[in-house]
């Protein structure tokens, strides 16, 4: 009997059957014209019989009984790709425009389900090359090898048609097992010099429409793979879809709101829902084939609520008219956000019946710090299964990150696309999208573009600051009809104003804003100032802090230089002194502007990108309730003469949001326009080098840049595309900061870092990792390089114990930074 795996034993075919039922099952949910079906679904049963193929050689069947070695004798990818090439030579007389290229897709995925996308030219070669011995250095080795495994094949040929022609026949492939298995044994070469005919034909036709569609087709099959694949090892049964009904969030908003009210914040919140509920049932009948869309509402407008109703209606259209569910995939730019947003969607969930016995098939949040858990029928499934299907998006709705969601469409990593099949077809709302970097806006047009127009995915920008990623006329505004615009919400909720305070020198040292702060306070309101850098931001706390107190207010530091369980604390903290009307300030760094649900009288705020000073407008008066508008005050600030938003956003961001911010008092109405100077006039100053090598890069199907020879610094992989900067000489920093974080870094050091074996280490890491991460900043190395290195090498992570910590950490706020240091501490 041949195995596919011994934990536990499961015959080969088994194996086999289970990839191609789940794969096929995968494809079935994407939406695909009837020619790219057939030929995706063809390939797919190919790729799936063939991918472990290789399982046949007797060196891997002694490696699963024994787990003994010869070289890599056992390994199976290689000769599996070579396989599927070989079977994918004639795809069944199939007629998508890009069938030509079936071998090479089906090679190349196959290659690859083990590991890593890579440079795909790396993978291919010549017959000629094979018999001269002269392959090139990336497959001489893997070449050399598969020589000695074809010998072994022979060996046992007709056991292999014995063994696989069952499942050959019931699956209907319309090819002779016994015929193809001879052919590939006596000419397998010849598969080699099919695929590298089809590589050459990309490289001649770069840029051409059909290149820029094999990326995609790439990443689909790889995804129904090695996802399928996964899933059939760890024994998982994928379960039925769920339903959730259109009208959830209609009947949520009668039972907590009051939907008839006209007059005040909720009256205004009303109408635009009410708008966009009425132009998405026009679109459906005027504009059914549109995908690409944008909401633009204010701060506070309920944003999240709406674009889900939206969504929800929109799924059951799809439904309805097409005959699939389409998954929904809510996505925000920062980790920080997404425990409120989820609480929010997981309230609307909780009106279903079934839904605590089910959570996660409703609902996952995915992001680098989840805890993972899935819930299903009542069972909790053991950490490794809720894992992969968690990784894998096995949810109707899905709550993540920005890097999550890019990171696959613009991926290479095994990890990161194996749901990239589950985005395919889905409705993705991305909330606040011009937090992403601009120089990467032409490359987010262009992948989202390609996931509407190929998989009919319906994408939604939602945000008060609309960027301009699209070309005016390729997205319908939802907040909007004959009678009403986006721009009249604005102008009817007036909350607050902004006022330029740049003084006659344009800029504060931390000294000058104390002063100025001082000279404008007003005993009894509410205060929030938001300084780029962590720097001023602890001098400004520690010189204002005596005062205030003085005055009976509480005053309460908030950035990333204290631990995150630290930071949560504090932010409920303020919340509740802010219901109960107490005397508060709270000096902050950006940290405080990514979706933290808080209201003030007035706020600073250093000068930064509009889109920031928006945001951090948001929180003042967000609610509406002031007899009078909020106040927002916009007060640059410098060191050693040069400003520190510089430091932080670059030279052309603060140049064109100092010049584009005028210097009389702006009302919140006009946020608007600014916005679209300010966008326009960066869009005109930066450079998208980046995005056009990275376009390139998915064309040529150069996916990871390890591979890569040259010395340029233009991106040449889609690997290099980095949606969040690596912090440069910066290290993790676990604070053992109370005797809940020493417990939690013992555990640490026992069951993970001390664990011997594999699968208990791995599960534990899995299990302790969110809590591990509630103590951990990010902290510049000359910092902490007096700590213990030796344990660094095995952690990954500087360890800062309770006996020295007085000497680096300050209970109040944070992590003490020496003043020689001239560094930009952000966030």
């Amino acid at each position: 009997m041949y195995l596919s795996h011994n934990n536990p034993d499961k015959k080969l075919t088994v194996h086999l059957k289970e990839v191609y039922e789940y794969s096929q099952d995968m494809l079935k949910h994407v939406p695909l014209s009837e020619e790219n079906r057939d030929m995706l679904e063809y390939i797919s049963k190919i790729v799936a019989v063939a991918h472990d193929f290789g399982k046949y050689l007797s060196y891997f069947q002694d490696y699963l009984r024994t787990g003994e070695t010869n070289g890599d004798l056992h390994h199976h990818s290689f000769i599996s790709a070579v396989f599927a090439a070989h079977l994918l030579r004639h795809p069944a007389n199939l007629n998508a425009s890009w069938s030509e290229f079936a071998p090479l897709l089906g090679y190349f995925v196959v290659m690859h389900h083990h590991g890593n996308l890579r440079d795909i030219s790396l993978d291919v070669t010549k017959s000629r090359h094979i018999a001269e011995n002269t392959v090139q250095d990336s497959l001489y080795y893997r070449v050399n090898t598969l020589k000695q495994q074809i010998d072994d094949i022979k060996n046992h040929a007709s056991a292999i048609v014995e063994d696989l022609s069952p499942l050959w026949d019931e699956l209907s492939i319309p090819l002779s097992l016994s015929a193809e298995l001879h052919s590939f044994l006596q000419n397998y070469e010849k598969a080699f010099d099919e695929v590298y005919r089809q590589y050459y034909l990309i490289d001649k036709r770069r840029k051409q429409e059909l290149t820029r569609e094999l990326y995609y087709y790439v990443l689909l099959l790889y995804s129904v793979l090695i996802d399928a694949d996964k899933l059939s090892a760890a024994n998982i049964e994928r379960k039925p879809r769920v339903h959730i009904p259109a009208h959830l969030v209609d009947q949520y908003r009668e039972t907590n709101f009051d939907v008839n009210v006209t007059e005040g914040t909720n009256g205004w919140r009303n109408r635009m829902y009410n708008v966009v509920m009425e132009r998405i049932e026009e679109l459906f009948k005027t504009k059914p084939e549109q995908r690409l869309f944008t909401l633009t509402a204010p701060t506070g407008a309920g944003k999240t609520l709406l674009s889900l109703s939206v969504a929800l209606k929109w799924r059951e259209q799809t439904e309805r008219q097409h005959g699939y569910t389409p998954k929904i995939i809510y996505a925000l730019p920062f980790t920080s956000v997404i425990d409120q947003n989820e609480k929010v969607i997981r309230d609307l969930l909780s009106q279903l019946d079934d839904f605590h016995a089910n959570e996660q098939r409703y609902l996952v949040k995915h992001h680098h710090l989840s805890a993972f858990q899935y819930r299903t029928e009542n069972e909790e499934l053991p950490l490794r299964k809720a894992l992969l299907l968690t990784e894998s998006w096995e949810a109707e709705l899905i709550v993540t990150t920005f890097v999550q969601l890019f990171h696959t469409l613009i991926g290479y990593e095994n990890r990161a696309l194996k749901k990239f099949h589950q985005i395919a077809g889905s409705i993705i709302i991305l909330d606040e999208i011009q937090n992403v970097p601009i120089e990467y806006w032409p490359l987010l047009r262009s992948v989202l573009y390609k996931m509407a127009e190929l998989f009919s995915c319906k994408i939604l920008l939602l945000t008060a600051t609309q960027p301009l990623i699209f070309p005016e006329g390729e997205t319908v505004e939802l907040l909007e009809s004959e009678m009403v615009k986006p721009i009249d919400f604005f102008k009817e909720m007036e909350r607050v104003e902004l006022h330029w305070l740049g003084g006659d020198k344009g800029a504060y040292s931390p000294e000058e804003w104390m002063e100025l702060f001082q000279n404008r306070f007003e005993d009894g309101k509410t205060y929030l100032a938001i300084f780029n850098t962590i720097k001023t931001s602890i001098e400004i706390y520690e010189g204002i802090k005596k005062w205030l107190k003085e005055r009976g207010y509480d005053v309460i530091y908030l950035s990333t230089n204290i631990v995150p369980c630290e930071r949560k604390r504090r932010i409920e903290q303020v919340r509740q002194l802010l219901k109960e009307k107490k005397k508060v300030v709270v000096i902050s760094t950006q940290v405080v502007e990514a979706g933290v649900d808080v209201d003030f009288d007035v706020v600073y705020r250093d000068l930064g990108p509009i889109d920031s000073i928006v945001q951090a407008a948001g929180r003042c008066n967000r609610n509406g309730k002031l007899h009078e508008l909020g106040k927002v005050f916009i007060t640059p600030m410098e060191r050693e003469g040069k400003l520190e938003s510089q430091y932080v956003y670059g030279t052309v961001h603060t140049k064109i949001a100092k010049e584009v911010l005028p210097k009389t008092t702006v009302s919140e109405h006009q946020f608007f326009d600014i916005i679209v100077q300010y966008f326009t006039d960066v869009r005109g100053n930066k450079a998208f080098t980046a995005s056009d090598g990275i376009i390139g890069a998915m064309e040529e199907l150069k996916f990871d840049a390890k591979d890569k020879r040259g010395s340029k610094n233009e991106p040449e992989y889609v690997s290099e595309f980095q949606l969040i900067e690596d912090a440069h000489q910066a290290v993790d920093v676990f604070v053992e900061v109370d005797d809940q974080a020493a417990d939690i870094w013992q555990q640490y050091i026992q069951q993970v870092i001390e664990e011997k074996d594999f699968e208990t280490r791995f599960e534990n890491y899995l299990r302790l990792k969110k809590d591990v991460r509630q103590y951990v900043i990010s902290a510049p190395i000359k910092l902490v390089k007096n700590l213990d290195r030796d344990l660094y090498e095995k952690t990954r992570m500087i360890h800062l114990s309770n006996d020295i910590l007085n000497q680096y950490y300050n209970s109040e706020y944070g992590l003490i930074r020496t003043s020689e240091m001239v560094d930009a501490w952000i966030m």
